[in-house]
């Protein structure tokens, strides 16, 4: 992995939210172009691939001018995009939840919410755990996206590792190269200790079949504070859409819960309040978050 340095993109950044229209589909629930429906990586050898960083000097975008992702033959794995060290906000530097704001870091959390996304810090985390992210956000999100195949005994969901590599720059700010993909063992064919996945072959990412579920929990959040690094720190509360009511909403209904303020969330008589959490996001150029640590 290596990391690209990135200069401070708060300013401009919040001026750009401010245009940011659109943030979810006509049927989905993603910051960009995705789908939705749904309130929104295991390893090739026995340990944990963790992906560690080597500094190089690169402008504050994460791909190059030439439009080629950042990634050398001599220095296979993920690029990530440096971003200062955290710093805890100070409450009068919060940012203003207008009614794009809000939709937009609403659905942005939700697409972690809704399927139990564990703790996360991108300089300690791996490959493995982003693509777990995709796997599911493509079954919630882009159901196209993903191919059902058999394999002797096992049968497999699949997706492009250019997918999963599209998905993965956007949501972390980090680019997965063909040599990872590659270094994943191959699917098994017979039932036996290996986890469920991921693996690769055939230029794709491979994980078992599971049962569907029901993905009904969003993440609403409370407040937007400027980190003074060119990073925000995003609070937000958990809540649960009660079960019945969420297998009958339509994509137009699921999307209105995406605008709730905390105030109408709180007093929505279809929703439970869980925990809290916070994550801290970068600021791409084009005024897309991406994810640096997520805490619940």
């Amino acid at each position: 992995m290596k990391k690209i340095n990135i200069a401070s993109l708060a300013l401009c950044a919040f001026i750009a939210m401010g245009t940011l229209a659109g943030c979810t589909s006509s049927s989905g629930n993603d910051g960009t172009s995705a789908g939705t429906s749904g309130t929104a990586a295991q390893e090739a050898t026995s340990e944990t691939t963790v992906l560690s960083p080597i500094t190089v000097e690169t402008s504050a975008v994460v791909a190059s001018e030439s439009g080629e992702s950042p990634v050398s033959p001599e220095s296979p794995g993920v690029v990530v995009i440096e971003s200062a060290p955290v710093v805890e906000p100070a409450f009068d530097e919060n940012l203003v939840l207008d009614g794009e704001l809000q939709e937009y870091a609403n659905t942005f959390i939700t697409n972690f919410v809704e399927q139990y996304f564990p703790d996360y810090e991108r300089d300690y985390d791996n490959i493995e755990q982003c693509l777990d992210f995709v796997h599911i956000y493509l079954k919630i999100n882009s159901s196209n996206s993903v191919g059902y195949e058999q394999k002797g005994d096992l049968s497999y969901e699949t997706f492009s590792t250019s997918k999963a590599q599209s998905i993965i720059i956007r949501y972390f700010g980090a680019a997965l190269s063909d040599e990872d993909c590659k270094a994943l063992n191959a699917p098994p064919s017979t039932y036996g200790d290996q986890p469920a996945g991921p693996f690769y072959e055939d230029g794709k990412i491979w994980y078992q079949a599971g049962a569907g579920e029901g993905y009904n929990q969003i993440g609403i959040v409370n407040g937007i504070y400027n980190n003074g690094n060119g990073n925000l720190t995003l609070d937000f509360t958990i809540y649960s859409i009660d079960m019945e009511t969420f297998w009958d909403l339509s994509s137009s209904d699921l999307k209105a819960y995406y605008r709730l303020t905390p105030y109408e969330a709180d007093n929505n008589s279809t929703l439970t309040k869980g925990r809290s959490g916070r994550a801290v996001v970068g600021v791409a150029q084009s005024g897309d978050y991406y994810l640096i640590s997520y805490d619940t």
